[in-house]
Formats: structure tokens, C-alpha cells, sequence
């Protein structure tokens, strides 16, 4: 009996150990080399026309700043080169201001194709909605197939403002999404929403950014990509820390 309980715990271990997948970062770009990465980036569209790497705050930063467009030509969209399909994207944005407070438009598990999804961050002094997150989706090259999940915007849990630095964290699993914001220099992340695709349309994809004609001119920084959401760096408080287990129960199943 004995025998047969200990070959039980030591087949159960090899299970365990064998079902272990070791989470990657994917990608970490925080263009101190002062150019575009082109193991990251794909040279065409909007990386190649209005972004540069360019010194601000003395450090490198990625500059994205359109000043022509109507927000609907190939120039408006830039893409990585990284695909993922689970996946905890985190990133660094500081928005400017000239002569509009812009949104910034982060694309992910998106495609040249045009089919991907799309979050707007706007801020507390931005055009429409003000201190709001929104998500969009598109399934290809008809501009028609764009459309908003209205039912899923939501407020910003601390005031998103022009000339500070904010750090965005946007986790994946299968159909289900959940954000997160903070100020850089702040410690914790702040729980913002968590939504669920039950079509889970876009399936696989890398990340990107959208400008929308000359309301567009932010930096980047800082840029990471996993392949697992439960690696990113949140630090979330008390408070938070119970509404993501909630959320993870009845949404996340990470």
C-alpha cells in the first residue's frame, strides 16, 4: 500500500513537471540603439512614414508623430514583427499636446491584412470622451468592418493627462482581455476592465500602433511583449488584487 503511494505522488510530480512551460519575453525594445529595431518592426506604412527614435528626456524614445492624413491611409497604421497569441504587452507613452491633446491607438494580435483589435486611450483633455479606454475591432480591408465594442469602454481609473509619463499593460488569453494603468513612477498598476470575445476573432496576430492624421504626436518606451499575461509586472494593490482574482474566476481562467 505504501509502494503504491509513493509511485502515485512520484507519477503525479512527472506530470506536473512535464506540464511546466517556461513563459518567454518575447520581445524587449527600448530603442537606446536610436533607430527602429528591425527584428521588431516592420519597415512599411506608418513605421516607415511618421516614425522615428529620437531623443527626448534625455533618453532614446520611439517618436510617433503624424502631422497629415485623415486617419485612414496605409500611413496610419504601423506593425511588429513579433506574433503571439496568448500574451502580456507593457509599455511606457507620454502624450503631447500641438496643437490637440491626442489619443494613443495600440493595435494587437493584428495582421497587414487589417484584421486586429484596437484599444484607444484618450485623455482627461482629449477630444470626445475624456479619460476613457475604448476597444475596437476590424476584419479586413472594407473600413466598414471597423467597429467599436461599446458595451466595453471604460473609464480610467487614475487622470491620464498630456506631458506625463504612463505605463499600459494590456494581458491576453484566448478570448479574454483585461488592462491595466499607472503612472511610471508610481509602484502599483491600477485594474481598468477585463472583456471577453466570445468569437475570438483575432486568434493570433503581433502589436502595433494606429495615428489618426495630425491629432497624433506621443513617445514610446519601454516596450514588452510576452507570451504568457500572468508575467507582467503589475504590483497591483489590495484592493485590485481581489477584483483580478474575481475577474480571473469568472473571466481570465489564466
Amino acid at each position: 500500500m505504501r509502494n503504491s503511494i509513493v509511485m502515485l505522488i512520484i507519477c503525479f510530480s512527472v506530470v506536473l513537471v512535464c506540464n511546466v512551460v517556461e513563459a518567454k519575453l518575447l520581445m524587449l525594445d527600448d530603442f537606446a540603439n536610436g533607430k527602429i529595431n528591425d527584428s521588431f518592426w516592420l519597415k512599411e506604412g506608418g513605421v516607415k512614414a511618421v516614425w522615428k527614435v529620437d531623443k527626448f528626456q534625455d533618453d532614446n524614445r520611439l517618436e510617433i508623430h503624424r502631422t497629415k492624413g485623415d486617419g485612414s491611409g496605409p500611413d496610419e497604421y504601423g506593425f511588429g514583427l513579433v506574433k503571439f497569441k496568448d500574451f502580456g504587452i507593457q509599455l511606457d507613452f507620454y502624450l503631447l499636446e500641438d496643437p490637440f491633446p491626442p489619443k494613443i491607438e495600440i493595435l494587437f494580435r493584428a495582421n497587414r491584412d487589417m484584421f486586429f483589435y484596437q484599444l484607444k486611450i484618450n485623455p482627461v483633455n482629449g477630444a470626445g470622451k475624456k479619460n476613457i479606454a475604448r476597444w475596437y475591432r476590424r476584419e479586413g480591408a472594407d473600413a466598414g468592418t471597423h467597429k467599436e465594442y461599446i458595451e466595453h469602454s471604460a473609464k480610467l481609473p487614475i487622470q491620464v493627462e498630456t506631458h506625463a509619463w504612463y505605463t499600459l499593460s494590456i494581458l491576453g488569453k484566448g478570448p479574454n482581455f483585461e488592462l491595466y494603468i499607472k503612472r511610471t513612477e508610481d509602484a502599483s498598476s491600477k485594474r481598468v476592465y477585463a472583456w471577453r470575445d466570445p468569437k475570438n476573432l483575432h486568434p493570433e496576430g503581433v502589436m502595433g500602433f494606429k495615428t489618426n492624421g495630425k491629432l497624433t504626436h506621443y513617445y514610446v518606451d519601454n516596450v514588452k511583449i510576452y507570451d504568457k499575461p500572468t508575467e507582467v509586472e503589475l504590483n497591483v494593490e489590495s484592493h485590485d488584487k481581489l477584483a483580478v482574482t474575481w475577474g480571473e474566476v469568472k473571466t481570465m481562467t489564466y
